[in-house]
This record gives C-alpha cells, structure tokens and sequence, in this order.
C-alpha cells in the first residue's frame, strides 16, 4: 500500500479515535476505587479509563479496563467496539471481529461502529463485506455525516485498485458535502496514479477551486508536474509549499525527495 493510502487510512483511524473521545475520560488514577456502585454505571467508568489508556497506547491497562466493563455489562455495545479497537490494534482480528459483530448486534443502525467495523475489514482485505458496512452506515437515520461513509467506500475501492467504483463513492461523497476535502484530493491523487495527468490536473484544479491551497494539494502537485515533465509548474507548486508550509509533512517529503534525485 503506498504513502497515500496509508494517509487515509491513517485519517481514518485518527477519525475512530476522535468518535471514542466522545464517551472517554481522563484516566488520571490506574487504581482508583471511587467507582459508582451500580454495574452499568461502573461499566462505563471503566470503559472511559480503557479508552483514555487507548489512545495513550497503553494497551496492558486498557485491556484490564474494558475486559472489566465487558464483564461488568456486557450488553453495552460501546464497550463491544472498544474491545474491537483494541484487540485490533494488537493483532488478535479474530476476537476484533467477533466484538464488531456483537456490538452491532446490540445496536444495529449505529453510523459509528458501522464506519469502524468497515474500516476493519477493508484493512483485512474483506472489501465487499467492508463496502456493506459502509453503505450501511451511510444510510443509518442516525448518521449525520454519510459523506465520510461514501467517502471510507471509495477510500476501501481504491485499495483495492477498483478506481472506477472508489470515484463513484467519492462523488457520492461530494453530493453531500461538495467541499469534501478527502474525497476531493483521492479524485486528483487516483489518476495521478494511473498516469492520467491531465485527468489529475483537472482534479488538482477542483480541489484548489473548492477547498483552497492545502499543503497536501501542493505536494501532489509537484509529484505530478514532475511526472509529466513539467519542471517549471513542479518548481512553482514546489516554493508555495516551502513558503506557505514550512514545518508540513509535504514540506519534509519534498525536502527529502530533493535530496535523493
């Protein structure tokens, strides 16, 4: 998979995270006994402290705490996703899966575990299954954003290099929200791939048209100019982003890309 795949499904577990701050907590105290008596209520303050050692990445203390909720109520669908999460992120997609069905099974139209549970499998290569969960959560009367579901789907078909249905998800996206920024830069970065440089150029110039100049359009724009051989319109798109996004990500890949030429 290469860099930018990787950067959207970077964004897209950045995405699951900021869903779980949601009903996560501070987690000061590892030993903290002042718990509410009643199960359900303990339940949920062991899962805000397995969450907040989650993203903390420390994995021993936030399995010990949503093991716990799990055995405290094991009908909260929340503590199902939260194992799901975790149990994906140390290798055991057997029990990962197994939770993301659970949870959906306690709440089944739920937009958010619906997205994760698709992200999961698109990762494991289960891209019809992964596209079901997406579509799903798309059309939850709960979900209040379907354009990051489209745009998840179209994010699964590109992985898979299944270009022409990933753009018709990215356009779904874009009826949305037509300022969706991900679905507009995988539109310019797809054809870019396949070399289709004026089709790329086209999406570059949307992207700028709706969103505005992003450090992630720039850079795209110098690898694309530079595959086309168009070295005056690379070095442009070259000095705005050293100039506009000194510190960017983009700015150090360019940097480093400059070094092995």
């Amino acid at each position: 998979m290469n860099n930018n795949k990787l950067r959207s499904w970077a964004a897209l577990l950045f995405a699951v995270l900021l869903g779980l701050q949601a009903c996560g907590g501070s987690g000061n105290s590892r030993d903290d006994d002042d718990r509410p008596k009643s199960p359900k209520d303990a339940a949920r303050y062991n899962l805000q402290l397995g969450m907040a050692y989650l993203e903390r990445n420390e994995l021993q203390f936030a399995r010990e705490k949503i093991d716990r909720a799990l055995q405290q109520d094991s009908s909260n669908p929340d503590a199902h996703r939260a194992a799901a999460l975790l149990y994906d992120r140390v290798g055991d997609f057997k029990k990962a899966e197994r939770h993301y069905e659970t949870a959906l099974r306690l709440r089944p139209n739920d937009p958010l575990i619906l997205n994760n549970y698709g992200v999961f499998l698109c990762r494991r290569g289960k891209v019809e299954k992964g596209e079901g969960r997406f579509l799903q959560s798309a059309k939850s009367p709960f979900n209040q954003e379907p354009e990051n579901a489209y745009s998840n789907a179209g994010t699964c078909m590109r992985g898979a290099k299944r270009y022409d249905e990933a753009a018709t998800y990215f356009e779904r996206a874009l009826s949305v929200r037509p300022k969706h920024r991900d679905a507009l830069l995988q539109l310019a970065e797809m054809p870019f791939e396949q070399q289709r440089f004026d089709e790329a150029r086209a999406g570059v110039s949307r992207y700028i048209e709706r969103v505005g100049v992003t450090a992630e359009i720039l850079w795209l724009g110098v690898r694309l100019e530079r595959a086309a051989g168009n070295i005056t319109q690379a070095n442009t798109y070259a000095r705005r982003l050293r100039t506009e996004y000194p510190t960017s990500e983009q700015t150090r890949a360019l940097i480093a890309s400059e070094r092995t030429s």
